[in-house]
């Protein structure tokens, strides 16, 4: 591996992302140390002059994108590296000294198509051990020509890989949310992009629906993935993905309201 003949391209997708993009850098400095790693940031082609003239600091390369959804972005991505391996990572995560070895190490092996890892997630400065949001298995670390990304799923989106995919012990950081606020206006966004998921996979809002499926996404917080044990704020955000849940089959109604079959 030399200078010269970088084997991995790092990858981070940015829209409003100026206030962390900086730092997401600084934590990728081991990585690049090690593996001599190219840089690439895939703007939204929306993105604000702010996070463009961060991005053009910290990174090798800039590259702007029609956003469409997150896994087309993710596709014009692994179209543009040049590079055997590609990692993504987000602007509001970080990548530790412990993590970068374990990547070096990774992408000399020859017996895998990608690596997931663990993420620790931290809402409004304290990290959630339970409710759903540990180990959150990422497939982050991928051979570039063995994986895709299905566009037609909008959110959270995954690869799909042709091959075996292999883990990685150590995590990355996300800081995930500074305040309500901020964490309701993304699950906001989030519900209607779920509910056209939903509708496209034949799934169908009943009467029942609107109470079944917000107390069965409590129970599978709180009591499943053991959200009490993250204490009052794993019994905040277990209802709050309740309700985001029943926001999600209110817009898959409105959605079978406006396509009458």
């Amino acid at each position: 591996m030399t200078e010269e003949q970088p084997t991995l391209t790092i990858v981070a997708l940015a829209w409003h992302e100026a206030e962390h993009l900086g730092s997401c850098f600084k934590s990728l400095q081991p990585l690049i140390g090690l593996t001599h790693a190219t840089t690439l940031v895939l703007l939204d082609e929306e993105a604000d002059d702010t996070t463009a003239e961060v991005a053009r600091r910290v990174a090798g390369r800039v590259a702007s994108s029609h956003f469409v959804n997150f896994s087309a972005q993710r596709n014009r991505a692994l179209e543009l590296a040049d590079t055997e391996w590609v990692f993504f990572i987000d602007a509001d995560e970080r990548c530790t000294e412990d993590l970068a070895r374990e990547i070096a190490n990774a992408v000399r092996r020859n017996d895998c198509s990608a690596f997931r890892l663990p993420r620790r997630n931290f809402f409004f400065g304290r990290e959630v051990r339970h409710t759903g949001w540990w180990p959150d298995f990422q497939t982050r670390l991928l051979r570039r020509v063995f994986v895709h990304y299905d566009e037609s799923r909008e959110v959270h989106e995954y690869p799909t890989v042709d091959g075996p995919v292999c883990t990685l012990l150590n995590p990355l950081i996300h800081f995930n949310y500074e305040d309500w606020k901020q964490f309701i206006e993304k699950q906001r966004a989030y519900a209607p992009l779920e509910a056209r998921a939903l509708y496209e996979a034949g799934h169908r809002a009943r009467v029942r629906s609107f109470i079944g499926q917000p107390l069965r996404e409590f129970k599978r917080r709180f009591i499943d993935y053991r959200g009490y044990r993250d204490g009052l704020l794993g019994l905040a955000l277990s209802a709050a993905m309740s309700v985001y849940r029943a926001e999600t089959f209110r817009q898959l109604r409105r959605i079978q309201s406006s396509r009458p079959e």
